[in-house]
């Protein structure tokens, strides 16, 4: 094993998805006094991301996931489904393969149907899809911009509506464009860039509605791809959640539907090594 090889090994990480109960003080103490239930993955050669709440119950909680299997190498949209009483996964199917790699699958509700905007920055377009909810699969793809957008989060304001994301050549940069268009389904068309000064454009889920206003979860990747998730509030970060301990190192999608809150945690082969890694760098 070279050099090359041998450095891409310990750095090696993947996912672990974990939920709990949400209020407005995790968007201000992070997850202090809060349980935070880290699902069982019993997949030996998947892991899991990006997590979307689809619907819960008072067994079961639902999620639209990047699914990556090691065998396949590139993600895929899959529906999870969580045993709450074992906190474990107790189904994965997979509801969208393209040749290009697929993730961060947003939900919205609209007119008693379900759609479901994906990353595909790889085919080099944006695509919106129906999730048809007896088939539990996703269909009538719809392209909604021409441009090859990463993590990208839509909302209605002021009659119009407006998306948030990243682009193609740094999606993990400091630069988030913003689109407009008078129809929920497009198309969209790019009208501000908002330069931050680190890198923490990128969406880290749905925007979240509070008692002060519309908060934005962006992701840390200043040194690092999916350090933390900050939350923002009129383009400057108010707040942020980080995992604690040495387990994790990471934490890149915070999302929430009612009372339930969901993350993905970022975690290494070689957790103790990297940890350490991060202490000597100071």
């Amino acid at each position: 094993m070279d050099l090359r090889s041998l450095k891409e090994r310990l750095l090696h990480y993947t996912w672990d998805l974990a939920y709990g109960r949400y209020n407005e003080a995790i968007l201000h103490k992070g997850f202090e006094g809060i349980e935070l239930h880290v699902v069982f993955n019993p997949y030996d050669k998947k892991w899991f991301a990006d997590p979307f709440i689809l619907r819960e119950d008072e067994w079961y909680l639902h999620l639209l996931v990047e699914e990556f299997d090691s065998d396949i190498k590139r993600g895929r949209i899959a529906h999870l489904i969580i045993d709450k009483v074992k906190d474990v996964i107790e189904d994965c199917k997979i509801i969208l393969d393209l040749p290009t790699h697929l993730s961060f699958p947003a939900i919205y509700r609209k007119d008693g149907e379900i759609i479901v905007h994906p990353e595909n920055f790889q085919s080099g377009k944006s695509y919106m899809y129906r999730y048809d909810q007896v088939s539990d699969v996703l269909v009538d793809p719809i392209c909604i911009c021409n441009d090859p957008i990463s993590d990208a989060v839509i909302i209605f304001k002021d009659d119009h509506y407006e998306m948030y994301a990243t682009k193609d050549p740094k999606p993990n940069g400091n630069i988030l464009v913003l689109y407009d268009s008078n129809c929920f389904t497009g198309p969209y068309k790019e009208t501000e860039q908002i330069i931050f000064e680190g890198n923490y454009a990128r969406m880290a889920g749905a925007f979240i509605t509070t008692d002060v206003g519309l908060i934005r979860p962006a992701q840390d990747c200043n040194g690092a791809y999916g350090r933390a998730v900050l939350f923002m509030k009129d383009r400057r970060v108010t707040s942020e959640l980080r995992p604690n301990g040495i387990k994790y190192a990471g934490i890149h999608t915070f999302n929430v539907l009612n009372d339930t809150f969901v993350v993905d945690l970022k975690k290494y082969d070689f957790a103790l090594l990297y940890y350490l890694k991060t202490k000597i760098k100071g």
